[in-house]
């Protein structure tokens, strides 16, 4: 049974999460979207089932000077929701990025004025992520190199893939050609963007959200279940390569192929967020998706 204490925690946690979910959706339907709005809406999910777990549980509170402490970093995370891009630590224009900063901020204000003191984390973690994700790209913008090895071995994948299916293509460096059903020849470049590393960068900060969300859940299974969750995200940017190659040689180097390259990425990626964090959530956290309602009621 839950307290009416947590009970009303819980209720107004999820007003809170259907008011930020509403927010941003409005603003992905309203906006031109792209693969790092994606990924930014899904830190939001994982942000709020966090929120929703620790909710149904006795959140405990701050002290007076510990709340108006808490209470002005807020303040102070959003504004800087307003300055991220004139700091460098995001890019232009105001988007989904700054979008959950501003929303982080009004979180963390809202969390700790009510003193739900476990709730000022999770609440936090999408505002952790845009921050990082800055300080990320602008360490890898100057760090290609990270990347370099990487191409290679995606480059060797690629061409084995397509082999397998019938494809005859050659590589120059980093460049796959091949011909397309249609007779023109299709070129593939695999340069640092392809080789998943935003992909990993995403999961990685998931992985920081579930395991500083759920630290009792840490175990040797799910260290190994992470490390599956790696070579998952990995593989995924391979299927994501295939499928724009396959793409190319059946339909041409023009028209279709463009489509998929924006739009296949966020698409395999989620398809695997989701199946990867369903089966952990489910069988390492023990948390049920589904109500119980009518096996409970066959047990009374």
């Amino acid at each position: 049974m839950i307290s009416s204490e947590t009970r009303d925690t819980y209720k107004i946690a999820k007003i809170w999460i259907f008011f930020c979910i509403v927010t941003l959706v409005a603003y992905v339907l309203t906006q031109k979207s792209s693969y790092m709005e994606f990924d930014a809406f899904g830190m939001w999910v994982l942000s709020s089932l966090a929120i929703l777990y620790l909710a149904r549980k006795k959140t405990g509170q701050f002290s007076k000077n510990q709340q108006r402490i808490i209470v002005f970093i807020g303040i102070l995370m959003c504004i800087f929701s307003f300055i991220s891009i004139p700091t460098g630590i995001t890019n232009p224009p105001w988007g989904m990025g700054e979008l959950s900063l501003l929303l982080s901020g009004i979180g963390v204000i809202v969390f700790s004025l009510l003193n739900f003191r476990s709730l000022v984390l999770p609440v936090s973690i999408p505002f952790i992520a845009v921050i990082g994700f800055g300080v990320y790209e602008l360490f890898i913008r100057n760090e290609a190199w990270i990347t370099a090895p990487l191409i290679p071995f995606i480059v060797i994948l690629t061409i084995s893939l397509l082999h397998l299916f019938g494809i005859q293509s050659v590589v120059d460096g980093n460049v796959i050609s091949f011909i397309s059903k249609t007779g023109d020849p299709v070129y593939l470049a695999i340069v640092s963007d392809c080789t998943g590393i935003w992909s990993l960068g995403t999961f990685t900060v998931a992985v920081i959200i579930v395991l500083s969300s759920f630290p009792k859940s840490i175990s040797k299974k799910s260290i190994i279940l992470i490390g599956i969750g790696y070579i998952g995200t990995f593989c995924a940017n391979v299927v994501r390569i295939l499928v724009i190659s396959l793409s190319g040689y059946y339909f041409g180097p023009t028209g279709l192929i463009e489509q998929v390259h924006v739009h296949i990425g966020w698409i395999v990626f989620s398809l695997w967020m989701i199946i990867f964090w369903y089966y952990y959530f489910t069988r390492q956290i023990g948390i049920s998706f589904y109500k119980k309602g009518n096996q409970d009621s066959e047990n009374n």
